[in-house]
């Protein structure tokens, strides 16, 4: 029996690997490709000339110290966790972090502050989720899957039985759900599901899965884990 983990080891604190590899074995394949995209002239203007900037994750925060720093270094950048702004250490640009790690925190912070003029900076899955979010909307990297990682996946799940998974994205859960058919067709309706935001979990919930969400607006991954410790410890 193992517990997956569809987010990247090395972002998981180290207290967290070493206290869930003592209990199961855990296996970390996040089902996803990131890659920064190249940015049109039009894209690079609007980035350039925003007054505020947005990001939302941890590899956008990436894309943008390696790639986009120089194009903005005044305007301040909003994201909606610690460990994204962390990532922004390098840049110039002041960095907010809003009250609770979700997209709906962020956007309350904007309007509250009056916030119109800015440039929301995303992953292409993330466009339909930020369509009627105020300011403008520019993908500065694409999340993508390929038959070499689904080969690995597929052998990940021949091997190992699944109890427990923390699912980032419903792409993740797509991609996961393709590949544990493809080993048995009824296996992934009997984990548990742990999830970092509500729209991921009411994806799986629409799908009758047993669904865990985080109970606190604040260091949601390590909340996740903690309740997903629990649980595996007493079962």
């Amino acid at each position: 029996m193992a517990i997956l983990i569809t987010y990247p080891k090395n972002k998981v604190p180290v207290y967290w690997r070493i206290k869930l590899e003592q209990k199961d074995d855990v296996i970390y394949f996040p089902f996803r490709v990131l890659k920064a995209v190249k940015l049109s002239t039009a894209a690079k203007k609007e980035i350039k000339g925003s007054r505020n900037l947005v990001i939302t994750s941890l590899f956008g925060a990436q894309v943008f110290c390696d790639h986009l720093k120089k194009l903005n270094s005044r305007a301040p950048i909003y994201v909606l966790s610690e460990k994204i702004k962390d990532m922004l250490v390098t840049v110039n640009n002041p960095v907010e972090v809003a009250s609770g790690e979700n997209r709906a925190a962020l956007l309350a912070m904007l309007k509250d502050r009056g916030i119109t003029d800015v440039c929301w900076l995303i992953g292409n899955k993330a466009e339909k989720y930020y369509r009627d979010f105020i300011g403008e909307k520019v993908v500065i990297y694409s999340n993508s899957w390929d038959q070499v990682h689904e080969g690995r996946a597929l052998k990940l799940f021949m091997k190992q039985r699944i109890t427990s998974a923390l699912v980032t994205s419903p792409s993740n859960f797509d991609r996961m759900y393709k590949v544990m058919t493809r080993v048995d067709s009824i296996e992934y309706r009997r984990i548990n599901y742990y999830v970092l935001g509500k729209s991921t979990g009411n994806y799986l919930k629409e799908k009758g899965l047993k669904v865990i969400f985080p109970n606190c607006k604040e260091k949601v991954l390590e909340n996740v884990l903690d309740n997903l410790w629990h649980y595996e410890r007493e079962h």
